[in-house]
């Protein structure tokens, strides 16, 4: 007999396949073209209970998750699947995420304001298979398209190392790439420029960078890598998990939403970028 779980598996995969086409037909109506060459990739069944009362017991609703600080490990709950999309939202910046990121990655400028950002909170799948919640601020022009792309990574439990602001690294991106984070608004300028960053609009997301880094080039040849552990992801024709390339499925859906990848620049390399103007 088919139990509970598995019915609700079911339910979550005809949703999902809905939830897709309406995020194909919204971002039609915006730009035709960018949607036309949306991907489809397989969904990976969830794990099978026999015990619904367990089940039950175990449920993380989208109101619990959104009580939990970001980074919180939810490999153990069980996810509510037919409410799946519950647990991806975008929220204008409230009093309390301003606290956190005034005078950090948010300064006073006169190119972005608060009422230009989004908070949005998210599921993503770890490199080991569990799940967590993660949180990225972007600007609300792609805050619908960003929040439809790691949707669908999650789907495919595409792996992401930590999802948290650059905030909770004192604002140092060179901290918050270190550690493998996935971030997207940071108010600064191009490492090594005086050029304002895409980030510092909200318009760019960097994509587990310490797999995915930073290269540029001197006149002799030899290469300046960012971040500095991150050596040996510049060899990118080693092949390794999360490494980002024209053939991996965030490629496939940040492109299919109209972001440029920084991968494909010829004068510098930036693996983890991705950013739209």
């Amino acid at each position: 007999m088919m139990n509970i779980r598995r019915i609700g598996i079911l339910l979550a995969a005809g949703l999902f396949l809905c939830g897709c086409c309406e995020t194909i037909e919204g971002a039609e109506a915006s730009n035709a073209s960018e949607a036309d060459a949306l991907p489809v990739f397989a969904v990976t069944e969830l794990t099978d209970v026999s015990d619904s009362e367990t089940v039950a017991e175990d449920y993380l609703t989208a109101e619990e998750a959104a009580a939990l600080p970001a980074g919180t490990s939810v490999d153990g709950q069980r996810i509510v699947t037919d409410a799946i999309d519950d647990y991806f939202t975008a929220e204008p910046i409230s009093d309390e995420v301003f606290a956190r990121i005034d005078g950090v990655s948010y300064k006073e400028n006169p190119n972005i304001r608060r009422d230009a950002l989004r908070y949005l909170r998210v599921l993503h799948y770890q490199p080991d298979g569990g799940q967590a919640i993660g949180e990225m601020i972007v600007n609300q022009l792609i805050a619908e398209d960003v929040l439809a792309i790691f949707r669908q990574l999650y789907e495919i439990q595409y792996p992401i190392e930590r999802m948290v602001l650059v905030d909770e690294y004192g604002g140092d991106d060179e901290a918050s790439m270190a550690d493998n984070n996935t971030s997207a608004f940071n108010y600064r300028v191009v490492a090594g420029t005086s050029v304002l960053s895409r980030h510092a609009l909200g318009m760019a997301i960097d994509l587990n960078p310490c797999m995915n880094p930073y290269v540029t080039y001197n006149a002799d040849g030899s290469e300046n890598i960012s971040p500095a552990n991150a050596a040996e992801f510049a060899d990118r024709t080693a092949g390794f998990q999360m490494m980002i390339d024209t053939d991996d499925a965030a490629y496939q859906l940040f492109t299919a939403y109209g972001f440029e990848w920084g991968g494909s620049w010829t004068t510098v390399k930036d693996y983890q970028h991705f950013e739209k103007n």
